[in-house]
């Protein structure tokens, strides 16, 4: 076997380049492969659709007028997370009803837990103007909804 140099700096460049040199052409597979397992971290999560917004459509502007509320749900023909979101809390609900945990999620990585009652009900404290996710998991499903500006 041959022993390597590696007290000079030229000739440890030159091993270093021809060892990358190598693996260069596996470069965009492996990027592919990776990208390809990463998307599994969620492969056992419902995407819920957002479906309904009250602040959107020719209702709209006579809710916003009664009480500044807005109703949010999102689902899929089986499944369902509804919420009500005012000044001083979110309140929300699983549908079909189911005991479980719910994740509020930011777009800056923090994280609110909350418990859903045996109903499907929660409830938690609103963060006006940030873009905002739930995950929700019960005990046989695990639901995800698209992102959202509250």
């Amino acid at each position: 076997m041959t022993q390597r140099r590696w007290d000079d700096d030229e000739l440890l460049l030159r091993d270093f380049a021809d060892a990358v040199g190598e693996i260069a052409p596996l470069v965009d597979r492996v990027a592919a492969q990776g990208m390809a397992a990463f998307t599994w971290r969620t492969v056992d999560e419902e995407l819920l659709a957002l479906s309904y917004d009250s602040t959107e459509g020719p209702l709209a502007t006579s809710r916003a007028e009664s009480d500044g509320g807005r109703v949010l749900v999102f689902g899929t023909a089986e499944l369902s997370v509804e919420l009500e979101v005012t000044t001083d809390q979110i309140l929300g609900q699983i549908t079909p009803p189911s005991a479980g945990e719910v994740r509020l999620e930011t777009s800056d990585g923090s994280t609110v837990h909350i418990t859903a009652d045996d109903l499907g009900f929660f409830v938690t404290s609103p963060l006006p103007g940030q873009l905002v996710r739930l995950r929700c998991e019960t005990s046989d499903q695990r639901l995800i909804t698209e992102w959202v500006r509250l």
